[in-house]
């Protein structure tokens, strides 16, 4: 994830805001996962609002440690790409840490590609970090 604890400053009201708006494109998508009624991962799917890029979405996924593993992520991704078939979006793409093999395994068993590397892209615990750039490109 980008934040790092204490950085996400807003209010409940600007969430909610943002969830809203996000709620009314057609293509954007915010998933939650649960267990028990307690939150354990997301999934945010960011569609481009200019003509150019309206095609494609740009996904952000999280899930707790605690469930990491057990499929969680998959499923998120399983059901956000059959989302995306039926929007008519050709290009779903992501970042994730070249370090991350868990995360990188889970994204090419769904059908995602590495298209490059995002050089010193992220600065975490004062180091710089490389991202994998990787996509699926949905058939028309």
């Amino acid at each position: 994830m980008l934040w790092e604890p204490g950085e996400f400053q807003e209010s409940v009201e600007e969430e909610a805001k943002r969830v809203s708006r996000l709620n009314g494109r057609d293509n954007c998508l915010m998933l939650l996962a649960e267990e028990d009624g307690h939150p354990i991962g997301t999934l945010t799917a960011y569609g481009g609002e200019t003509r150019r890029i309206r095609h494609r979405a740009t996904l952000a996924v999280g899930v707790a440690k605690a469930h990491w593993g057990k499929g969680v992520a998959t499923a998120l991704l399983e059901y956000a790409l059959r989302w995306s078939r039926e929007m008519h979006l050709r290009r779903i793409e992501l970042t994730v840490h070249t370090t991350n093999q868990r995360a990188v395994a889970a994204y090419k068993r769904c059908g995602f590609q590495v298209e490059g590397v995002r050089q010193s892209s992220l600065l975490v615990d004062g180091k710089y970090v490389d991202e994998y750039l990787m996509a699926v490109i949905n058939d028309d």
